[in-house]
């Protein structure tokens, strides 16, 4: 009788983490496939030769933001849209994102840094700068790509109960 209950958990445990690797595969399977398609477009459209990094962002719509560098050696940033809408930049011409994070420490009370990201909105690239502000707030800031500058920024803060 023993026995039967051991066959019987070892099975369920097995199926279980067959489950488990089936579900976890589905779900990222699309959003590298996604990826992998954006980098093509980059590659064909913009001529990018080599991708040293890409990034999925979301806010309002969803862009893949491919770097790299095309075939003159110059470091690019190419958007890729849901819908295959793509927008460049020479990456010199907008801020890095050490140069990102500098000016929102220095000029929005960033206490800490939680993420930093490329993004576009509206057809405008953004930096998403997500960090904790000096009163504890979890703070959204989107800079743009050039500046630095505002162009939105969310604060939201625990409610207190």
């Amino acid at each position: 009788m023993g026995k039967k209950w051991i066959l019987i958990i070892v099975g369920i445990l097995i199926l279980a983490s067959w489950q488990t690797y089936y579900l976890y595969s589905g779900v990222h399977a699309k959003p590298q496939k996604k990826e992998a398609e954006a980098v093509e477009i980059a590659k064909i459209e913009k001529n990018l030769t080599s991708v040293t990094n890409v990034e999925h962002f979301f806010k309002n719509e969803t862009y893949y933001v491919v770097e790299g560098k095309n075939e003159h050696g110059t470091d690019m940033i190419v958007w890729v849209g849901k819908d295959k809408e793509i927008f460049s930049e020479i990456a010199k011409k907008g801020l890095s994102e050490k140069q990102m994070i500098d000016y929102v420490k220095k000029n929005h009370n960033a206490e800490k840094i939680i993420d930093s990201r490329l993004g576009m909105e509206d057809e405008i690239p953004l930096w998403e700068v997500v960090y904790i502000d000096d009163q504890n707030r979890y703070t959204y800031y989107y800079g743009y790509f050039e500046t630095g500058k505002r162009y939105e920024i969310y604060r939201l803060k625990e409610s207190e109960q």
